[in-house]
């Protein structure tokens, strides 16, 4: 496997333009009581890993301060603006095509990336228009439904990827959500963690399962960028 930061300059280099790179990003954020804060960083590097095994793309270091949102006032939550995260991404797609290399992937394990992300290719189109960027969401994209933040769902995969966890502190909590877009889901509850389910329900059995069909999901996405 092609991962750039074992890599010699002199070995990047010689790498084939052509070839897609993958970036893992990520979010260090709340999950509840139950789960590490590294969630959506273990996914995106989990399914980047993954899918740059089993198609030759180049795996790229992972970026873990995505775009802190409704979680954000939750203690442990470490994240960028979404104005910052678009910089970040325009300024680091742009060293990637300055040497050459513009089909870049985008695998994140935190929803509300996506927005900034693709916003960031306007930015690099500018002066590369032959760029050619993507931004996937593990479960969105992949045709997986029924994930939503540390429930039931999001547990198992979470768990199923290697995630640290504290099981016996679980609880569940459902989020009453307003009919408008909230600007903080710890207004709505500071003690859960942001917790939107049952992840005590969580088998890592069914979680093995769901991760399997993501992965599956993304090889044959990464596969249609060769």
């Amino acid at each position: 496997m092609k991962e750039w930061i074992k890599l010699t300059s002199a070995q990047i280099n010689q790498l084939d333009r052509n070839t897609p790179v993958i970036v893992p990003l990520g979010l260090v954020e709340a999950h509840g009581p139950h789960l590490a804060v590294s969630v959506d960083i273990n996914t995106a590097e989990y399914f980047s890993r993954s899918v740059a095994e089993a198609t030759d793309a180049i795996l790229a270091p992972c970026l873990p301060y995505g775009f802190a949102d409704e979680m954000r006032e939750y203690p442990g939550t470490l994240g960028v603006s979404a104005e910052t995260l678009m910089s970040i991404i325009a300024d680091l797609c742009t060293g990637f095509c300055t040497q050459g290399f513009k089909k870049i992937i985008f695998i994140t394990g935190h929803g509300a990336n996506k927005g900034p992300c693709e916003l960031a290719f306007y930015r690099i189109w500018k002066n590369y228009p032959d760029f050619k960027g993507a931004c996937w969401n593990w479960w969105s994209d992949c045709g997986i439904t029924g994930i939503h933040h540390a429930d039931k769902g999001e547990t198992e995969v979470a768990l199923a990827v290697g995630t640290p966890s504290n099981m016996e502190n679980v609880k569940d909590f459902k989020v009453d959500k307003p009919w408008y877009k909230i600007r903080s889901r710890f207004e709505l509850d500071p003690e859960s963690g942001g917790i939107n389910g049952n992840p005590s329900e969580a088998d890592i059995s069914h979680g093995r399962q769901v991760r399997d069909k993501a992965v599956k999901a993304l090889i044959a996405k990464v596969r249609q960028a060769f």
